[in-house]
């Protein structure tokens, strides 16, 4: 894997941060879900070793300002913007749960920017629990609110805590925005307007967006592709980073 670039940029009159690994081909781009951080992706950019990985820090957390947004459509218009000043050329957005619903939502906005859509663990429509937006509510810098519950079963407790590690310095207010944002996320009713390649990429263990929504969501949109990885959870890209990688590679080749 060539080296991680720290690379801090202005959008909107603001900074934000982006990490690099340069490779080749175009760009891929790692979209964080709600409570996480650019810093949540560096124990798997190995696995995208050869491809030029950007992983940006949404609104609200580590050096990106914020206030966060608490609705996919103004972060999607603000990771248009990012693209824009990062030069971006029809990158293709690979979006892990809150963060698949920002690339969904971008594909919608402005579906002649993107190279393609890559949702992983995510969904036309993500329901939060009332208990986990209470939970959330209620942590603090000093006790953040933790997914260890979100990752599969057979997860090593390593790896866990190395992503509890990553995500513990997001400010709870900015935790807050992104899962009442992805309470809010629904384009049920849009989904066969989705113009951009789209892949589908779900766990067999995952309960917090059971497969059967994203097969079905797969079905709706036109063209998508999509591929089951057994024996996972919701934390697909840090439980199997090397399968996720792989199975973007292996679309992106075939489109």
């Amino acid at each position: 894997m060539s080296a991680v670039a720290e690379l801090t940029v202005e959008v909107a009159g603001a900074p934000a941060r982006v990490l690099h690994a340069a490779g080749e081909g175009g760009p891929v781009v790692l979209i964080h879900g709600a409570s996480g951080c650019a810093d949540s992706w560096r124990g798997t950019l190995g696995a995208w070793s050869g491809q030029d990985v950007w992983a940006p820090d949404l609104p609200g957390r580590g050096g990106s300002a914020g206030p966060a947004r608490d609705r996919a459509e103004a972060t999607a218009a603000w990771l248009g913007e990012l693209a824009e000043v990062c030069g971006w050329r029809r990158p293709v957005l690979v979006g892990h749960s809150y963060g698949g619903a920002v690339a969904l939502q971008a594909a919608l906005l402005d579906p002649d920017r993107w190279g393609g859509v890559a949702l992983v663990a995510s969904g036309g429509r993500l329901r939060v629990s009332p208990a986990i937006l209470a939970a959330v509510a209620e942590s603090s810098p000093d006790a953040p609110f933790r997914l260890d519950a979100a990752f599969g079963p057979g997860t090593p407790a390593a790896v866990v805590e190395a992503y509890a590690e990553a995500t513990r310095s997001v400010p709870p207010t900015s935790a807050l925005a992104d899962w009442r944002a992805c309470d809010a996320f629904d384009v049920l009713a849009r989904l066969e307007e989705v113009r951009c390649p789209t892949l589908v990429v779900y766990a067999s263990d995952d309960a917090l967006t059971p497969p059967k929504h994203q097969r079905a969501m797969a079905a709706r949109i036109p063209g998508a592709i999509e591929v089951a990885l057994e024996g996972f959870g919701h934390m697909l890209p840090w439980e199997a980073p090397g399968a996720v990688a792989r199975a973007v590679q292996a679309w992106r080749a075939g489109h």
